[in-house]
């Protein structure tokens, strides 16, 4: 047996050994809650993967393919900017109709018109029947995305919940890490192999991906709901309950509409990025689009970690900042693997916290207002997307990307110190971790 072996067995009580018990125990409370994990959660989560397997090669694909049929930066940001009007237009109209109607029967149809209008935006001529009918992609998308938290807070407890939300972003995650590198390489394969040209090779694999998207109907099917909707589940929009947390709901939506002004400006055109500064090609992209889905995945089932150690503000503030200095390379660097360097670890520091943020919403606020919170923050989200995007469009067309990305910076660090300053005082350390203090909870 070596010295080192011997130390180990000699000193039980060593910061080697310590530290090494502390991530045993760790991985093993980790893999205890998450097998805490109700059976509805696990059908939703399933959904989503197909779900996300279609929206991300979508994203991936659309604007590459809207060059390839010769509009502008301007025309693109435009069209994603007609996603994130549907989406904002629907928020509210639809969080009330989830909190009368069955969840299920909404999710089937939104599932099938979802994937109807993403054909149609790829299929169709006429600049502003694409628009039109991306909008309604949008709308359709917003269904799935506001039934998601309220019904993750039903069929959860508190213990295991920081770990649903985290584990529903990471699936949406690693559906797009296949998603992007599957379509990413299938146009290439259309092109060299099949001799498609770039046009039709984009949009044959665009339109496997969405195709895709209608097997989330099996596991939607089979979630165990009740024949009626229980009335302490009905979204409260009357004046009179919401007006005495007017401040509440203020304050959680504006830090999210801050980051989505600055997400909207750069975000959409990243794969533009890397294709006109570095001359990359679309099989390429998608393979950098699936390495940053990967550190994202990490990152977001990271994030309860780190929960537990510092709470969900400062783990959502902290993970924000830290992502700046990777968007600073990302502005001014032209040195190709530095940049990807950046461009993967942004991506896991910034949406490390999303989930979490989600999370703490929905805790702030009781019962009755989960599906009008989620659709507040939906709102706040998708408003700022609607303006940005199509902003960011026009001032990378006329000014290039390095202003776009140092204004997304601008606004990243707004949103840091506006959350921050809102919720600082908002959880207290315990021996179990960090927990909400009540006096900062609405009641119902």
């Amino acid at each position: 047996m070596s010295i080192f072996a011997q130390a180990i067995t000699t000193h039980k009580d060593t910061p080697l050994v310590i530290m090494k018990n502390k991530i045993v125990n760790g991985i093993k409370a980790y893999v205890r809650d998450l097998r805490l994990l109700t059976s509805n959660a696990k059908k939703y989560l399933l959904g989503s993967f197909f779900i996300g397997m279609t929206f991300s090669s979508f994203m991936l694909l659309l604007n590459l393919y809207l060059r390839e049929r010769g509009f502008s930066e301007g025309y693109i940001g435009s069209v994603l900017s007609a996603g994130a009007i549907g989406m904002t237009l629907i928020s509210i109209p639809g969080a009330a109709l989830l909190s009368r109607v069955r969840l299920k029967p909404v999710l089937a149809i939104a599932t099938v018109l979802y994937a109807g209008f993403c054909l149609l935006t790829i299929y169709s001529d006429q600049p502003s029947m694409i628009w039109f009918a991306y909008m309604f992609a949008g709308m359709m998308m917003t269904f799935y995305r506001i039934a998601s938290s309220p019904f993750f807070m039903r069929n959860s407890s508190e213990r295991e919940r920081p770990y649903l939300f985290s584990l529903s972003f990471g699936i949406a995650v690693i559906a797009g890490v296949i998603g992007s590198v599957i379509f990413g390489q299938l146009v290439s394969i259309l092109g060299t192999k099949f001799g498609y040209d770039s046009v039709s090779a984009h949009r044959m694999s665009m339109t496997v991906g969405i195709l895709i998207s209608l097997l989330a109907l099996i596991p939607f099917s089979m979630l165990k709901m009740p024949k009626e909707i229980p009335v302490e589940d009905r979204v409260k929009f009357n004046w009179s309950s919401i007006a005495p947390h007017k401040w509440l709901f203020l304050k959680l939506t504006v830090p999210y509409f801050i980051v989505g002004t600055g997400a909207g400006i750069i975000i959409p055109f990243l794969n533009l990025f890397f294709r006109d500064r570095f001359d990359q090609s679309p099989d390429q992209i998608g393979f950098y689009f699936g390495l940053i889905n990967l550190t994202m995945f990490i990152g977001v089932m990271t994030g309860p970690i780190l929960v537990r150690k510092i709470g969900m503000v400062r783990t959502m503030v902290f993970t924000q900042l830290a992502s700046i200095p990777f968007m600073l390379v990302l502005a001014f660097s032209y040195n190709f693997p530095l940049v990807i360097g950046a461009f993967l670890l942004r991506g896991a520091l910034m949406n490390m916290g999303h989930p979490i943020g989600n999370n703490f919403a929905m805790e702030m606020v009781p019962r009755s207002h989960h599906g009008l919170m989620n659709a507040l923050l939906m709102l706040a989200w998708t408003g700022s997307w609607m303006i940005s995007a199509k902003l960011g469009g026009q001032i990378i067309e006329t000014y290039g990307y390095t202003y776009s990305l140092v204004m997304a910076i601008i606004l990243y660090v707004a949103s840091s110190v506006a959350y921050f300053a809102f919720f600082r005082g908002t959880e207290t350390s315990t021996d179990c971790g960090y927990i909400l203090r009540s006096k900062y909870k609405m009641t119902a």
